[in-house]
C-alpha cells in the first residue's frame, strides 16, 4: 500500500513537470517530492509519454503507445506518422514524394516495389515500437533524401507463409508475382519473383522558333508525336537474417532485374526555314528499338548490439552490376528535300557499371543526455565501357558513321568520414554533425576526337539540428544542412554527341552544386482532433546544374540547329512555407490538408556575357482522406493542384490530379484486393513554354496518366504476428 500511495503522489506531481524523452527513457527537469516521500527505501516515477514528439532530426510517432492501433498493420501505422501517406497499392509517400527510403531498426531495408508493398501489408502494428520520419537529414545519412525508419519492438517466432498474388491496369500491364517468407528465433528469410509485362504510350506536340545571334529568325517548327514502349521485365530477390546472439545478428540481401523493352514511334515535322535554304519543308520520321538490359546487386550487414543502452557497431557491404543493349533503327522521309532521306542503324552496348561500396558506424550513448556517432564510407566505380556506332543506309549499302559512331569509358570513386553529436537539456535537444567527402570523377571519349575527364573533390558537409518541446506539447523544431552534388563524367566531357538534327555536349567548367537547407517546424497533437503544424523553408542552390536548350550554327549542319548543355545556375534559391492540418478522431481515419506557398529565383549565364533571371511565387494544396472500415476495408482519395511554376527558362502550366482507391483484407487477411482509380478526371498532363530568347517555344505532353488498377494477393501458411494482430495486444 506505501508504493501504491507513492505513485499516485508522484504522478498527480508529473502532471505539470517538463520531461525530455530520449529513445526509451525520459529525464525529468524539475519535480517537488515532498520530505516523507524521500525518505521512503524504493521509488518508481512513471509519467506518459507523448505519441508525437521530436528529437535531433527526427519526428516520432510512438506507435507502442497508441493503443487504437495495435490491431492494424504496419500500414496502418504509417497512415498516423507525420506527413506519411500509403495509398491503396501500398506505395509509400512523404509530404506527396515518392523518393523516400524506408529503413528497419535504424538500418536500409533494400526492399522497393511489390517486396516493399507487401512488407508493410503484412506487418502487424503491434510489431513496432516508434516510427521515425526525417525530412532533413543529418550528416549521418550522407546528405540524402527523406527517411522513414521502423524500430521493432518484437521478434516472429515463428513465421512461414506462400503469398501468391498479381496487380494490374488498363493501360494494359499485367504483374504476377510469388513471395515465400520464412522467420524463426534465430533466421528468417525472404524469397520473393515477380513477372511485369506493360504498354506505355505518350502523345506529345509543340513547336519553336530559333533566332540568330542578331535577333532574326532562322526558322520555325512544329511537331506532333507518338511513343509507345512494350516492356518484359522481372525481378528476383533473396533477403535473409541471422541473429548469433542476443547482441550480434548478420543481415544480406541480394536480387537480379533482367528485361527487355520494345519501342516503335512516328514523328511529324513540319518546319520553315529563312536563311539557310530558304522554303517549307516536312518529313515523317518512324524509328523502332529494342534494348535489353540486366542488373544485379547483393550486399552483407553486421550489427554488433554491444549493450542495453544502445551502443552499436556496425558493418555493410554492397555491390552491384549491370549491362544495357540497345538496337535503334530509324527512317526519316523528306517530302522536298528526298536526298536527305535517309535510314539509319545504331547499336549501342554498355557494359561494365560494377559499384562496390562499404560503410560502418559506431553508436556511443554517455549517459541519458549525450549521443556520439562516428563512421566512414567509400563507393568505387568500376569504368563502365560503351561502345556506340551509327550505319546510314547509302543506295542500299550500310556505310559506317564515322561522325555518330564512339566508344567512352567512364568511372568514379568516392569515400567519406562523418561524426555526430548529440546533447540533450531538458527538453532541448541539439546535435551536430559533419561529414568530408573526397570523391574522383573520370572518363575518356574516343571518336571523331578524342576527350578526357579528370576530376578531383574535396567537401565538407556540416549539419545542425535542434528541437524543443513545452510542456504542453507544442513541438519546435529548427534544422539546416549544406549538401554538394558532383556532375558525372558525361556532365563534363567536351565531346560532342550528334543527332539527327541537333546534338549534346558537355561543360568542362562546371562546378560542383552545394545547397544550403534550412527548415523551421512547429507542431502540436491535440487529443480527439489529430494534428496541426506549420513550416518556414529557404533552399539555396550555389551553382546549380541544369541542362538547357539553346541554339547556335553548326558546320556540320550548315545551318542553326538546336542542342543542349549543361551549365551551372549562378543563384537559385526556393522560400516559402507550409501548413498541415491533419484530423484524426480515430487511429483508423485520417484527413489531411497541406498547402503550401513558396517563391523560386534564378539568375543564369548561358551565354558569355548574357544573363537571365526570373522569380515567381508558386503553390501546392493537397487534401488525403483515409480511412479503414470494419477493419477490413479501406478507402483513400486523394486530391492535387499545383499552380504555374518556373525552371530555368521555363514555364510549366498548372497541374490538377484526383486518384481514389480502395481496398479489402478478408478471410483473416488469408486474401486481399485492391483497386485504384488514377487521375479520375484525365487532367494530368504537362504543358510549357520555353523562355529562351533565341530558342522560343512550348508544347504539351499526355501519357496516359488516367487507368484503372486491379490487385490480388493470396497467403497461405502460419502467421504469428498475423494472428496477434487480429487478436490485439492484450498488454494495451
Amino acid at each position: 500500500m506505501k508504493h501504491i500511495a507513492v505513485m499516485l503522489l508522484l504522478l498527480g506531481a508529473a502532471a505539470g513537470m517538463g520531461y525530455a524523452q530520449t529513445n526509451d527513457t525520459i529525464a525529468v527537469d524539475s519535480l517537488y517530492i515532498p520530505e516523507s516521500v524521500r525518505q521512503l527505501e524504493e521509488m518508481v516515477i512513471t509519467a506518459e509519454r507523448p505519441l508525437y514528439s521530436v528529437d535531433g532530426e527526427k519526428q516520432l510517432y510512438n506507435v507502442g503507445d497508441d493503443p487504437s492501433v495495435q490491431t492494424g498493420t504496419a500500414s496502418d501505422a504509417l497512415q498516423n506518422a507525420p506527413g506519411v501517406e500509403v495509398d491503396a497499392e501500398g506505395n509509400i509517400t512523404l509530404r506527396g514524394a515518392q523518393s523516400v527510403e524506408v529503413w528497419i531498426d535504424d538500418r536500409p531495408s533494400h526492399l522497393s516495389g511489390e517486396s516493399l508493398r507487401q512488407y508493410i501489408k503484412t506487418l502487424p502494428a503491434g510489431a513496432i515500437e516508434r516510427i521515425e520520419v526525417i525530412t532533413n537529414p543529418s550528416a549521418r545519412y550522407g546528405g540524402g533524401g527523406p527517411v522513414v525508419n521502423l524500430v521493432m519492438r518484437r521478434k516472429v517466432k515463428h513465421n512461414e507463409f506462400l503469398s501468391l498474388g498479381a496487380s494490374g491496369n488498363l493501360r494494359p500491364q499485367v504483374s504476377p508475382w510469388v513471395s515465400y517468407v520464412y522467420g524463426g528465433k534465430k533466421f528468417s528469410f525472404n524469397v520473393y519473383a515477380e513477372y511485369d509485362y506493360s504498354h506505355t504510350w505518350t502523345d506529345q506536340s509543340g513547336s519553336n522558333m530559333m533566332l540568330t545571334p542578331e535577333g532574326d529568325t532562322s526558322s520555325i517548327r512544329s511537331y506532333t508525336s507518338r511513343q509507345d514502349y512494350y516492356r518484359h521485365g522481372s525481378y528476383f530477390w533473396l533477403s535473409g537474417h541471422y541473429d548469433i546472439d542476443t547482441q550480434r545478428t548478420v543481415s544480406f540481401w541480394g536480387g537480379a532485374y533482367p528485361s527487355l523493352t520494345s519501342g516503335e514511334g512516328v514523328t511529324n515535322m513540319r518546319w520553315s526555314e529563312l536563311i539557310y535554304s530558304p522554303g517549307d519543308y516536312s518529313y515523317r520520321s518512324t524509328f523502332s528499338s529494342p534494348d535489353m538490359n540486366w542488373g544485379a546487386f547483393g550486399g552483407l550487414d553486421y550489427t554488433h548490439r554491444i549493450n542495453d543502452d544502445g551502443e552499436k557497431l556496425w558493418l555493410q557491404l554492397g555491390g552491384s552490376a549491370g549491362a544495357y543493349h540497345s538496337t535503334n533503327t530509324q527512317t526519316r522521309i523528306y517530302n522536298v528535300l528526298t536526298n536527305r532521306s535517309f535510314t539509319l542503324h545504331e547499336l549501342y552496348n554498355r557494359s561494365g557499371g560494377t559499384d562496390l561500396n562499404g560503410e560502418c558506424g559506431y553508436t556511443l550513448p554517455i549517459g541519458q543526455l549525450w549521443e556520439l556517432e562516428v563512421g566512414a564510407a567509400g563507393d568505387y566505380g568500376m569504368p563502365s565501357q560503351c561502345l556506340s556506332t551509327t550505319d546510314s543506309l547509302i543506295g542500299g549499302v550500310e556505310v559506317r558513321d564515322r561522325l555518330r559512331s564512339y566508344e567512352s569509358r567512364e568511372g568514379s570513386w568516392s569515400y567519406s568520414a562523418y561524426a555526430t553529436l548529440m546533447r540533450r537539456f531538458g527538453n532541448l535537444t541539439v546535435k551536430l554533425g559533419l561529414r568530408a567527402g573526397h570523391g574522383h570523377i573520370e572518363g575518356l571519349w574516343n571518336g571523331y576526337t578524342t576527350a578526357t575527364v579528370d576530376r578531383t573533390y574535396i567537401e565538407p558537409l556540416p549539419s545542425v539540428h535542434l528541437t524543443y518541446r513545452t510542456k504542453n506539447m507544442h513541438n519546435f523544431s529548427l534544422s539546416w544542412t549544406r549538401r554538394v552534388s558532383a556532375p558525372d563524367a558525361g556532365d563534363l566531357t567536351p565531346f560532342v554527341t550528334y543527332g539527327t538534327e541537333s546534338y549534346s555536349v558537355g561543360n568542362p567548367d562546371l562546378k560542383l552544386t552545394v545547397s544550403h537547407n534550412l527548415e523551421g517546424r512547429w507542431d502540436k497533437y491535440f487529443d480527439g482532433f489529430g494534428n496541426v503544424g506549420a513550416e518556414l523553408f529557404w533552399r539555396a542552390e550555389q551553382d546549380a546544374i541544369s541542362s538547357l536548350g539553346d541554339v547556335t550554327y553548326s558546320e556540320v549542319f550548315g545551318r542553326e540547329v538546336s542542342f543542349t548543355m549543361p551549365h551551372n545556375i549562378g543563384d537559385a534559391d526556393l522560400a516559402g512555407g507550409t501548413l498541415n492540418v491533419t484530423y484524426r478522431p480515430t487511429a483508423f481515419f485520417n484527413l489531411r490538408l497541406s498547402a503550401s506557398a513558396y517563391n523560386y529565383h534564378y539568375r543564369l549565364q548561358f551565354r558569355p556575357d548574357e544573363w537571365t533571371e526570373d522569380a515567381a511565387w508558386s503553390g501546392r494544396v493537397r487534401l488525403n482522406a483515409w480511412a479503414k472500415l470494419w477493419n477490413v476495408l479501406q478507402v483513400f482519395g486523394t486530391v492535387n493542384y499545383t499552380t504555374r511554376q518556373i525552371a530555368p527558362m521555363n514555364i510549366h502550366k498548372p497541374e490538377f490530379r484526383t486518384d481514389l482507391g480502395v481496398s479489402a483484407d478478408l478471410l483473416d487477411r488469408k486474401l486481399s484486393l485492391y483497386l485504384n482509380v488514377k487521375d479520375v478526371f484525365g487532367s494530368v498532363g504537362e504543358q510549357w513554354q520555353t523562355t529562351n530568347p533565341y530558342y522560343q517555344g512550348g508544347g504539351q505532353r499526355t501519357y496516359g496518366s488516367r487507368y484503372i488498377s486491379l490487385g490480388l494477393t493470396l497467403r497461405f501458411g502460419k502467421m504469428e504476428l498475423e494472428q496477434q494482430a487480429r487478436t490485439g495486444n492484450s498488454n494495451n
